[in-house]
């Protein structure tokens, strides 16, 4: 799969230099995210299984290509490679528990985001962008506390990776000639199945007696992230200086 993504990649960034690059940014980047995984039987669990509002964080390194040029709109081909975590957190009532025992428990995945795509950016450095991100498991763990207390490592449940599309806007500031900061929104839905367990640390790919029954039931891995960054900008082509941001 990784051997896929980068010969796309690869194939991209020939397109955009034959189209007469003019310009590329290289940069880093963070991102503080809403995090959710997406299960309806899951989430349809009521008592047993309560889903509560996630959070994650991640950073990694931005670049883009930029190979058409006016003098307010450009675009160009973008990837990332960013490292960080995906989690979501649950309470609930176990199941089957003849004392009514509650519990909080949390499942906690490392991944490393691949997103590839396209940006438009338009007059005053605003921007849209559109692609897909690939997404691969580093790590997965389950930790739950009071009525069912443990902690294990759950990667052996989850796909090795998940992809789907994603879609973005923000702004590119600059601070000097060369030199931006830029912030934005970005949402990725995983539309693939990411399987792994639920609330309660069952795996939702395999029945078990007494658990909910999740066939036919997918996983999708989705999140909204407030992208916070700073970038390098270097012309490269004839007309490299025409897409350049202008103060206003």
């Amino acid at each position: 799969m990784t051997k896929k993504y980068f010969l796309v990649f690869f194939l991209l960034t020939v397109t955009a230099f034959y189209c007469r690059a003019q310009s590329f940014t290289l940069g880093v980047m963070g991102e503080a995210k809403n995090t959710w995984l997406v299960n309806t039987a899951v989430m349809g669990a009521t008592t047993e299984q309560e889903v509560k509002p996630s959070f994650g964080f991640a950073g990694g390194f931005t670049a883009c290509v930029y190979f058409q040029q006016q003098i307010d709109t450009y675009l160009g081909v973008g990837i990332d490679a960013i490292f960080g975590n995906h989690s979501q957190r649950y309470s609930g009532r176990v199941s089957g528990s003849p004392t009514l025992a509650t519990y909080n428990s949390k499942v906690n995945l490392l991944f490393l985001d691949l997103p590839v795509y396209a940006k438009l950016v338009l007059r005053f450095g605003t921007y849209v962008e559109a692609g897909m991100q690939f997404s691969l498991l580093a790590s997965a763990w389950y930790k739950s506390t009071g009525g069912l207390e443990t902690s294990v490592n759950a990667k052996s449940k989850f796909s090795p990776f998940y992809y789907g599309p994603l879609v973005g806007l923000g702004a590119d500031i600059p601070v000097s000639d060369d030199m931006y900061i830029f912030a934005g929104l970005r949402f990725v839905y995983g539309i693939s199945d990411l399987k792994g367990v639920d609330g309660q640390g069952n795996d939702v790919s395999v029945p078990v007696n007494g658990a909910p029954d999740y066939s036919g039931k997918k996983t999708h891995a989705a999140y909204v992230a407030l992208n916070l960054g700073v970038y390098y900008r270097l012309d490269i082509g004839k007309y490299g200086k025409v897409g350049r941001h202008r103060r206003q």
